[in-house]
């Protein structure tokens, strides 16, 4: 599997889409030349949450990262590449494409926290609405806006899964398609009396209880990530070289 994983996370980083995935990375730094912010004081935690909050309704990230899956998957099925890993087990090819794709996922997620750093503390301080603070005044604040990234990160992950799992089946307007539908009902969820319960995201919006939203999204979050999982690794079974 170690032997695996090296080459296969090469291959996958050296796609353009996965690249330009990765670019998104630098959008705090764009924050810098406009004003998007409300007059609150705000925090590091919530200007990284805003980041997030944001990059994620462009779209174009989810959008990128669902075509990278695409490409990982449908486009070697159809090339007959994976012919080359005829004499490696299948579920193991499965396991290290994910594990890799998770691996660009937490690049991408590390690099939008640190541009976000630099943004604040470099660009952003002067402003008389940054408060300077690494964590707003309130633990409710805190947890709001941790929620919501988490919500967001998972939503990120389920993508992939969900992505990999329809391209072994289908074509590529389909499994990209799907990826972005995913990413577009979970946006509208928290607005929705009970959607709100089938999305990540709807938990995070929840109020009250933060315990219990914080079960709810690992629960819902959970129960797609194992389903997508098993069915693309039962689908990639049953593909022939």
């Amino acid at each position: 599997m170690k032997e695996l994983l090296k080459p296969v996370f090469r291959s996958i980083l050296s796609k353009r889409e996965i690249v330009l995935f990765l670019i998104c990375m630098i959008y705090s730094l764009i924050t810098a030349l406009v004003s998007i912010f409300q007059a609150e004081q705000i925090s590091f935690i919530m200007f990284w949450q805003i980041i997030v909050h944001t990059e994620w309704q462009l779209t174009i990230p989810t959008l990128l990262l669902s075509y990278s899956v695409m490409s990982v998957f449908r486009n070697e099925i159809s090339s007959k590449r994976l012919f080359l890993f005829k004499d490696i087990e299948k579920p193991l090819i499965f396991k290290a494409k994910i594990y890799n794709l998770m691996k660009i996922l937490g690049i991408f997620i590390i690099g939008t926290l640190i541009t976000s750093f630099i943004c604040y503390y470099v660009f952003m301080l002067p402003h008389n609405y940054i408060s300077g603070h690494f964590f707003p005044s309130s633990p409710q604040s805190l947890s709001h806006h941790l929620l919501i990234i988490l919500a967001r990160i998972a939503v990120y992950v389920i993508v992939i899964l969900l992505v990999a799992n329809l391209s072994i089946r289908y074509n590529v307007a389909a499994s990209v398609l799907g990826g972005v539908l995913f990413m577009l009902f979970s946006n509208v969820a928290p607005q929705l009396s009970l959607g709100k319960f089938l999305f990540p995201t709807g938990y995070a919006e929840l109020g009250g209880s933060t315990l219990f939203a914080v079960f709810g999204l690992i629960f819902i979050s959970g129960v797609y990530c194992c389903t997508f999982y098993y069915l693309g690794m039962r689908a990639f079974e049953k593909i022939e070289y």
